[in-house]
Order: structure tokens, then C-alpha cells, then sequence
């Protein structure tokens, strides 16, 4: 039954692309369609598939959800104060604007959730690269890469605190690791994407005029999205369940520091504070709040509905039913690797979740890490970090993180999914190629 699910799956994956380009559906009607359609064909009750699909649309749209209006929040600020005209000028005389944009992606794919990094850092990447789509492929292709084999990402955490694996021998090979893997998602993003670099779509606020101190604006924009993304890795540091970081009574403090209402105020109160931007309604329906309300509103209901559609394939269990056939494929020697990153990369493609997929993968194969010959420190820290790679792979119309790539690049999912979904498959093929060499040199 699993199998047939998966296929049932991916017929929803096809069948929504067809909607949403030849039958000229809205997408995000498109998306709930299939959503339900997908839960009818698994098997689902009329009453679980509603129950499945609110509950996953409620959680989105909590996380990363409010995150995404914490940053059309700081967004609409920027614009109004003239921070993004401002800082658009500075970086039309860069040589690239790649290589920034992706050392800020591989630090903050530290964070919680490579969708919440994205999130903060967006209003930062319009103003630098505008409304360009190599720049949010470029953006989301570093997350990715760092995200899945750098502590303390929370994948990175899971899978070597589950496999037993030496932290520093990981840190050591993740850093290195991250940066090709980063590089690799630059060079995709750039051969794959035209190089025009499209001006962010500005809009006047309120009283029709600009801040007189656009420059203040711009440190303001680049201090909040700084802070956002400290306070997300912190948030990260504090899943270590151990003393001094995560553990004790500093535990909850640190984790409440990601929380998605605590970034909403701390980065739109720390926007107005440091810009000093109060126009008169600015409060209003007719101010900023309104504009980036009205601009955050469509990719808020995709987001929600790509998370119905996450717990939907989350509650038939066909994502550890699937992963769990492929153990008795398992190869001998380094290629042994391979299998902590296939049982990672089915799960995340077929329920949508990172976090998942690395603790589902990394406890498949807590038991199996001897007979594969990677029960030593350094073939556990292998076996973890080839789980948090694959756990890395194929993003598509079930992961909030697909959607925000989209909607700030202007991508329709079909162009997405032959670039961000495919470019991180192959970011993570490199990623095990790579473990199993280090295991191949090291035995």
C-alpha cells in the first residue's frame, strides 16, 4: 500500500503542475486540491483528511507563517524609509552579488529552519539583488548546503546526537563539506537562472514620501536582519540538551529566542526603533502594515496549504513504510553511506520535513550502524552527516521552505522544481560522494 501511496503522491505532484501551467489554476487552490485528492486516494476518511489537512495548514502557518509576515513587516519598513533604493544602488557596483548572498546563506542555514532563514534574510537579498531570480535560488541552495551537515543545525543535531557521533570530527568535515556544497549551488543557480537583475517592486507609503534618512534605514535593515539570524542559531543552540548551552533552566530562554511571535516583534520593533520610520497611519489599513499584509497574504495560504499537504502524507506513514525497504538493499563498504542518506532523502521527499527525516532516518539506522561497518566514532559521524544531506534533498510543493524560494524568486513550481529540488539532489549526491571517499581514504 505504501508503494501505491508514493506513486499516488507523485500523480499529485504532476497533476498539480499541469493545473497550475496549461489549466491556468490558481495555485494555491491548485495545491489544496491535490492536497485533498492525494489524501481520498491513500486511503483517508473525508473527516481525517479535513482533520490531517487543518491541523498541518494551522502549524504552517504558525511557523514558518508568522515569520514570513515578521519579514513583509520589515520588508514594507525598508521600502518606505528608502533602505532598499538605498542599498540597490551601493550593490549595482559589486562585481557579484552571488558570493555575499551565499556566505550570508551558509551562516544563516545554522538556524532553526532553512524556511524561517529565508524568511528574515529576504528583505535584505530584494535589496541587494532586487526581485531576482538567481538571487533567491542562490540564497536557498546555501541554506540547504549548510543546513544539512553543519552543527548546530537542528539536523545535525538529531542525527549525531541519535548515531553517537564525534561532534568535533563532524564540525571538522561539515565546515569544508558546507562550502563546496555551497559553492556548487552558486555555480547551479548561476547557469540556470538569466544574470538580469530585476529592481525590487517598491511602493510609496502612506504620505507618498521617503524617509530623509535612507542610510539609517539601510543600517536598520542590515542590523535587524543580523540580530534575526543570530537568534535563530541560537535558538538551535539550544536544542543541545546539555549543559552549558541547552541545558538547566537557560534551556526554554534560549529556545523561545526562535519562536515565531518573538521574531514578528523583536524584528519589526528593532525596523522601527533603529529607523526611526513613523509616518503618520503608518499603523493603519492604508500604512505599511496594510501593504505588507496585502503582499505577505498569498504566500502565507501556500505555506499553510503546503503544510496540510505535509501532515496529510505524514499521517499514512508511507514515508517510513518506503524507507524501511530499502535496508535490505543495503551495500557493503563505503558504500554503506548510501544508505543513511536514501532512507533520509525518502522520508523528506515523501512528508516534507527535514527535522523528521533525519530523526526517522537516524533511528532506522542506530542498529545498523555496526553490521555496516560504520560502528566506529568516525563511521557514525559519516553515517550522520550522510543522513543530514539526504535529509537535505528534493524541497518541492509539501515543504513551506519550496514556496518562499518561489515567491521571492518568481519561479513557477515547475522552474522550481527542475532548479531548487533538483540542485539540492545534486548537493547531496556530492555530499555522499565526498563521505564515502573520506571512508574509502580512511579504512
Amino acid at each position: 500500500m505504501s508503494l501505491y501511496q508514493a506513486a499516488y503522491l507523485l500523480v499529485a505532484l504532476i497533476l498539480f503542475v499541469l493545473m497550475v501551467r496549461r489549466g491556468r489554476v490558481q495555485t494555491f487552490l491548485a495545491l489544496t486540491l491535490v492536497a485533498i485528492g492525494f489524501g481520498y486516494a491513500a486511503g483517508m476518511s473525508t473527516s481525517y483528511v479535513g482533520k490531517a489537512f487543518g491541523l498541518g495548514f494551522a502549524q504552517a502557518v504558525n511557523t514558518p507563517g508568522l515569520i514570513v509576515l515578521a519579514a513583509a513587516l520589515i520588508a514594507a519598513i525598508a521600502d518606505g524609509a528608502g533602505a532598499t533604493d538605498f542599498l540597490a544602488a551601493r550593490a549595482r557596483g559589486w562585481r557579484t552579488r552571488s558570493v555575499p548572498l551565499a556566505i550570508i546563506g551558509l551562516l544563516a542555514g545554522l538556524g532553526s529552519t532553512p524556511a524561517a532563514a529565508f524568511a528574515v534574510l529576504n528583505p535584505l537579498r530584494r535589496a541587494i539583488s532586487g526581485d531576482s531570480p538567481r538571487s533567491a535560488l542562490v540564497l536557498g541552495l546555501s541554506l540547504s548546503a549548510s543546513h544539512g551537515v553543519l552543527i548546530p543545525a537542528p539536523v545535525m543535531l538529531a542525527s549525531a546526537t541519535i548515531l553517537g557521533a564525534d561532534w568535533m570530527l563532524a564540525a571538522q568535515i561539515g565546515l569544508p563539506l558546507a562550502l563546496l556544497l555551497g559553492a556548487l549551488g552558486t555555480v547551479l543557480a548561476r547557469t540556470t537562472t538569466a544574470s538580469g537583475t530585476a529592481p525590487a517592486q517598491t511602493a510609496e507609503l502612506v504620505d507618498g514620501k521617503r524617509l530623509h534618512a535612507p542610510r539609517r534605514a539601510s543600517f536598520a535593515l542590515v542590523a535587524v536582519s543580523l540580530v534575526l539570524v543570530a537568534m535563530l542559531i541560537t535558538q538551535s543552540l539550544g536544542d543541545i540538551a546539555s549543559e552549558p548551552l541547552g541545558g538547566g533552566s537557560n534551556r526554554e530562554f534560549l529556545l523561545a529566542l526562535g519562536r515565531p511571535a518573538i521574531l514578528l516583534m523583536v524584528g519589526t520593533g528593532l525596523m522601527l526603533l533603529l529607523s526611526w520610520f513613523w509616518p503618520p497611519g503608518g499603523l493603519s489599513e492604508e500604512g505599511w502594515v496594510g501593504l505588507a499584509l496585502t503582499r505577505a497574504a498569498g504566500l502565507l495560504l501556500l505555506i499553510g496549504a503546503a503544510g496540510g499537504l505535509s501532515k496529510i502524507a505524514q499521517e499514512t506513514g508511507m514515508a517510513e513504510m518506503n524507507a524501511e525497504r530499502l535496508i535490505g538493499l543495503a551495500p557493503a563498504g563505503p558504500l554503506a553511506l548510501l544508505l543513511p542518506f536514501a532512507l533520509a532523502a525518502v522520508v523528506k521527499t515523501l512528508q516534507g520535513s527535514s527535522l523528521v527525516a533525519a530523526i526517522t532516518a537516524s533511528g532506522m539506522v542506530m542498529e545498523l550502524v555496526g553490521p555496516l561497518g560504520l560502528g566506529d566514532p568516525a563511521g557514525r559521524t559519516l553515517a550522520a552527516l550522510a543522513v543530514g544531506a539526504g535529509a537535505m534533498c528534493a524541497p518541492h510543493i509539501n515543504d513551506g521552505f519550496f514556496w518562499l524560494v518561489a515567491n521571492a524568486g518568481r519561479f513557477t513550481p515547475g522552474a522550481l522544481l527542475a532548479r531548487l529540488s533538483l540542485g539540492t539532489l545534486l548537493q547531496g549526491a556530492l555530499a555522499v560522494a565526498v563521505l564515502m571517499l573520506i571512508r574509502l581514504i580512511a579504512s
